[in-house]
């Protein structure tokens, strides 16, 4: 079958007008059958930004801005339409932001995420802003510079200013007298200077004497500081206290101690009473120092051998003959060997008691009938023991 002219014109203007729209679609970066998701912004100012302008989203280009228009009774802002890929998904809270993408001040959208669980529609508002270019950045921090600069020009021409009023005629006049008047200042204090150092030259050997004097005394006071700070103390308080005591009072009473104590010394020297007898009668001294070697020798007789006077059992140990009533102590120290009467722990605890048990001396404070009583007061004496423990104590 033969295709006629006609047709075949046809199907060519057909085709041409597809391939235009494709590769005016294609030229936008936009794609002619894919449908992707609209979205809007509405900004104060796009700053250059333009319809094909490109969408990013975390530094990979997702779409592009489809149509600016102006909006408001006053158009005083402008709605951006944009589009991205429909297989991309943004949080609902997401900024889309206007910024610089070179040098030269090329413009896009920049999607920044936000963190919101939802995602956003197509057809939906996104919150906007618009980032300051480099060269915006740049005029920003430029800007407080170039401000100081001219202050300090201003501040410049005003001190070049009082400077050349300053050196008039008449002010170099004044400055060449002062000038002239330094200098006979100066020969002055020459003059001077040259007279002082041949008086201190003629007598530098007493000058030399005063100042090792000088050093000499301030060496003593230096030393005896804390002693002369001490007596200024003392004579501070002394005073004070003679302030606020009677003084005629105090020697009265004085007075009646001394005759007191005279008194009781004539009755001592005389042999009265319990303590002047004490002091003269040879025979009672006698007797204390006999008693009190014997009680040394008891002591030292119950320490060899215990059981001549206390049959004590420890922890129930075992033993013969019927028992009586069990007592309980806090052991607070054992060793082998006994300790001597001048140890430490009898000088602490005088009460402290030696027992012995199985070829060891164990040391006891306190003496308790029930064993709740005991464990009671075990808990305070660990604080200062934390090795004491309770000792049973059976007395036959």
């Amino acid at each position: 079958m033969k295709i006629r002219k006609e047709v075949k014109l046809a199907i060519t203007a057909i085709a041409a007008v597809v391939i235009l729209i494709w590769g005016i679609n294609f030229l936008k970066a936009k794609a002619l059958f894919d449908r992707n998701n609209m979205f809007y912004g509405v900004y104060e100012r796009v700053d250059g930004l333009k319809v094909s302008s490109s969408v990013v989203y975390r530094g990979y280009h997702v779409g592009q801005v489809n149509a600016i228009r102006f909006i408001g009774k006053r158009f005083d802002r402008v709605l951006v339409q944009f589009s991205i890929g429909k297989n991309l998904e943004i949080p609902a809270n997401s900024i889309a932001a206007i910024q610089s993408t070179d040098l030269m001040g090329s413009k896009a959208i920049n999607i920044i995420p936000g963190n919101a669980l939802a995602y956003a529609s197509s057809g939906d508002t996104l919150k906007t802003q618009i980032e300051l270019g480099l060269i915006e950045q740049m005029n920003k921090q430029i800007q407080p510079l170039k401000l100081k600069a001219e202050n300090i020009l201003s501040s410049l021409d005003s001190v070049l200013t009082d400077i050349q009023e300053v050196f008039n005629s008449n002010t170099k006049g004044n400055i060449e007298k002062s000038l002239q008047s330094v200098r006979n200042t100066l020969s002055n204090v020459e003059h001077a200077s040259a007279g002082l150092d041949q008086l201190i030259t003629g007598q530098s050997s007493q000058i030399a004497s005063i100042l090792e004097n000088v050093n000499s005394i301030s060496a003593n006071l230096r030393e005896n500081n804390h002693n002369i700070s001490r007596g200024i103390d003392n004579i501070v308080v002394i005073s004070d206290s003679l302030r606020s005591v009677n003084l005629n009072q105090t020697v009265h009473r004085l007075n009646g101690i001394l005759e007191q104590l005279d008194s009781i010394t004539r009755k001592i020297n005389r042999g009265k009473g319990t303590f002047g007898e004490m002091v003269n009668d040879d025979d009672l001294y006698y007797n204390l120092t006999a008693v009190s070697e014997n009680l040394n020798k008891l002591l030292v007789d119950f320490r060899s051998d215990p059981k001549r006077f206390v049959n004590l059992s420890l922890f129930d140990f075992g033993g013969s003959g019927k028992q009586g009533k069990d007592n309980y102590g806090i052991a607070i120290y054992e060793s082998e060997k006994p300790l001597p009467l001048t140890a430490e722990l009898y000088l602490k605890y005088p009460d402290l008691k030696e027992i012995k048990r199985h070829g060891r001396f164990f040391y006891l404070i306190g003496s308790y009938a029930t064993l709740k009583r005991a464990e009671k007061d075990l808990t305070i004496v660990n604080k200062a023991f934390k090795d004491a423990f309770i000792v049973k104590i059976s007395q036959n």
